[in-house]
């Protein structure tokens, strides 16, 4: 059986917007495009998603004014992320073990799709089931490395490779200068 890869099945074209956007005119922007995720930057650097359910539970739960709120103050951040060229299978066990369901897709460090449990479930619906078995497998056997996009808390650069070392996000260049 052909090994399917997350470019393969992700979402092109993730709506990106600045933390500095109030969440009311986010909001209709999604809307607009029919989606329910935003990619947030700062000055023009991924550092955060939101989506629909952040809206929820963040915005509309607290009964805070959308238009007084601003993406960077209810976004989650470091960005989790994965490889367009990994396997599908990997990225929803990634998924699985960090309770998220939509993934942010890099290339080059550059972010170029989305993908979702409803991308990979159109493909797959038994693949879910498959992805939480294989991430104890993947625990158990210490194989899955994870990567964060962002900003490295020693030298501030941009990169789709941080991981979380000595309490800080670092870029592989600094990991292993410390």
């Amino acid at each position: 059986m052909k090994e399917i890869r997350v470019k393969e099945v992700m979402s092109r074209s993730p709506m990106v917007l600045d933390m500095n956007t109030d969440v009311s005119s986010a909001v209709k922007r999604m809307v607009q495009r029919g989606i329910s995720t935003i990619i947030v930057t700062k000055e023009g650097i991924p550092v955060g998603i939101v989506t629909d359910r952040d809206l929820v539970v963040k915005v509309v739960a607290r009964d805070i004014n959308p238009s007084e709120i601003k993406l960077g103050d209810i976004m989650s951040s470091p960005l989790v992320v994965v490889d367009e060229n990994e396997r599908l299978e990997r990225a929803a066990s990634m998924m699985n073990k960090k309770k998220i369901r939509k993934l942010p897709v890099v290339s080059d460090d550059r972010i170029v799709g989305l993908l979702s449990e409803n991308d990979i479930v159109k493909i797959s619906p038994d693949l879910l089931l498959i992805a939480s078995e294989k991430s104890r497998e993947y625990e158990e056997k210490g194989e899955e490395e994870e990567f964060f996009a962002g900003l490295c808390d020693v030298c501030g650069h941009f990169s789709t490779r941080l991981v979380f070392y000595k309490n800080m996000y670092v870029c592989p260049k600094c990991r292993a200068n410390i």
